[in-house]
């Protein structure tokens, strides 16, 4: 934070900055697993065809079901539906905690401490989403560690 910049802009623009992050990637994994959802779905209708269509090339299926295989391991590599899930869970809890300060309603009804509870709970909703993170890398769990806004109480 420069000299000129006001705690309130600066807790509005880590807000801002960490909503657009949010923002780009769970759009990007959206269209990652709808993609791959649908280059699945194409590949695997495309071996019995393949078969009768074209039947002197064996081949096609092997390399088709290769395909598969393969879209299959990328898809459990990068967890592009659990990222989409988790973006936009932290997004909109963003979003909430943005609305809130913009209207000073509580927690963000004191004018002195404003700035400071939006940057604790945008770095609470960051850290829980890297939490979350970390338990779909390690366990496979995307549930382990919910993403919640001042707003809405964990329960």
């Amino acid at each position: 934070m420069t000299q000129q910049t006001k705690p309130e802009n600066y807790a509005l623009e880590i807000a801002d900055n960490s909503y657009n992050w949010y923002l780009i990637r769970s759009i990007r994994t959206r269209r990652s697993h709808r993609l791959a959802e649908i280059v699945l779905l194409f590949l695997s209708a495309s071996i019995p065809a393949s078969v009768v269509i074209i039947p002197e090339w064996p081949w096609i299926p092997a390399v088709t079901g290769v395909g598969i295989v393969m879209l299959s391991g990328l898809k459990s590599i990068f967890n592009w539906h659990e990222n989409y899930l988790r973006f936009s869970r932290a997004r909109e809890s963003i979003e909430a905690e943005r609305r809130l300060f913009k209207m000073s309603l509580p927690p963000y009804d004191n004018p002195i401490s404003k700035e400071g509870e939006l940057v604790q709970a945008i770095t609470r909703i960051e850290q829980e989403e890297m939490s979350s993170w970390v338990a779909v890398r390690t366990q496979g769990n995307l549930h382990s560690t919910p993403i919640s806004s001042s707003s809405a109480p964990v329960e």
